[in-house]
């Protein structure tokens, strides 16, 4: 089906055109110095001391997991409402995944009360996730975390260049507050290189382990051999293959230049839908009481409080794609079994509208006549 106004949109110019013809004319594609500066350049951008480009973001969390020692005795803690990737990279090292609820229908971050609440003597780490780019209350969630002595997974995957702002006025990089951050560069995110991802830590220790994890536990890479630099290496510890290549990492290095821009756009037609819907009851906008400058919009969740089916079906036959960020996880059939029941009265009304940089306020309002309540048939 072609959508008059897409879930997404991804956008290509010159300069990534540009950028990755140049490295398939050198010819060497796998992992070296062009990987090198987009991981230089992303540190730098989210002032972080050490990033590492990797196959996808679930790949980073798996390594997050692994260098924290979390495994087989462990509990982490994980919000409900997220990607169920951010759970299953817990569950890849053995370890239990213990789920936290939502703060609100106005704040979709995961609730620091409803952290402490699920911490038990097992508990070792607790991952956030920045949904929709909107950071957690990381001040609470520090707090807890000293109090009782856990480690910090950041579930970037929505919020590229998104920032905190602490009690104390100083201010933070989402990525560079916990003991790792994770990054998505999927198709659909606020910066792409088709799949990818990225991990970040300040820790030197965490630093080195993700550097070995990252390509077969070896001591050298395929490019320091073939330039002689290394005549073999040493293989120190069980690693994997999440690599990433030269091509994605100039897609990257691309899409990064012009990625506050972008964040930008997605903060204006953020404001566009608060203002279509600030009169609709029927339809809930989160996080209009943040503040907007720390986000970057990744998607464009609301909640819908009745007729949720007929809505969606309207948006779909007026050429509007939706979607649904999330079903929480413990729905779905692998982790049936949780305890857990969300406060969110709504939480399965969830409707994902169209957000992308290059939407119109047309497009905006063409979204909310689609949804007038007094519009849908009895």
């Amino acid at each position: 089906m072609e959508w008059k106004i897409p879930l997404a949109d991804v956008d290509i110019g010159p300069e990534e055109i540009a950028s990755v013809t140049k490295v398939l004319r050198r010819k060497w594609l796998t992992m070296n110095g062009v990987t090198e500066e987009f991981e230089h350049r992303f540190a730098e951008k989210i002032n972080v001391r050490y990033a590492f480009a990797v196959t996808n973001c679930t790949a980073a969390l798996h390594l997050a997991n692994l260098v924290l020692g979390i495994g087989p005795t462990d509990e982490v803690i994980c919000p409900a409402l997220t990607f169920v990737a951010t759970a299953n990279a817990v569950r890849y090292t053995g370890a239990e995944v213990v789920f936290a609820d939502s703060i609100s229908e106005r704040d979709l971050t995961v609730d620091p009360e409803s952290i402490e609440a699920r911490i038990t003597d097992h508990t070792k780490a607790v991952v956030v996730v920045h949904y929709a780019g909107f950071p957690c209350h990381m001040d609470e969630i520090l707090e807890i975390a000293r109090k009782y002595d856990l480690r910090i997974i950041e579930d970037c995957a929505h919020a590229p260049l998104a920032w905190w702002q602490f009690k104390d006025e100083t201010r933070q990089f989402v990525g560079s507050i916990g003991d790792v951050g994770c990054f998505s560069f999927f198709g659909t995110k606020n910066m792409t290189t088709g799949e990818g991802g990225m991990i970040t830590t300040n820790n030197e220790k965490l630093a080195h382990d993700i550097a070995l994890l990252r390509s077969h536990g070896m001591t050298s890479l395929t490019y320091d051999r073939h330039e002689g630099r290394a005549s073999g290496y040493d293989v120190v510890m069980l690693g994997y293959n999440y690599r990433t290549d030269e091509v994605r990492s100039a897609l990257g290095i691309a899409q990064l230049e012009s990625l506050g821009e972008k964040n930008h756009k997605r903060r204006e037609v953020y404001r566009w839908y608060a203002d279509a819907f600030n009169n609709n009851d029927n339809v809930t906008i989160p996080f209009t009481d943040r503040n907007l400058e720390q986000a970057t919009p990744h998607i464009m969740p609301v909640i819908i409080r009745e007729r949720y089916r007929e809505i969606k079906q309207r948006l779909r036959d007026s050429g509007i794609q939706t979607s649904k960020h999330y079903d929480v996880i413990p729905a779905f059939s692998l982790y049936k079994g949780s305890d857990f029941k969300s406060k969110i009265e709504n939480v399965e009304n969830i409707l994902t509208l169209p957000m992308y940089p290059s939407m119109s306020e047309e497009d905006v309002l063409q979204i909310q006549a689609a949804m007038e309540y007094e519009k849908i048939g009895t």
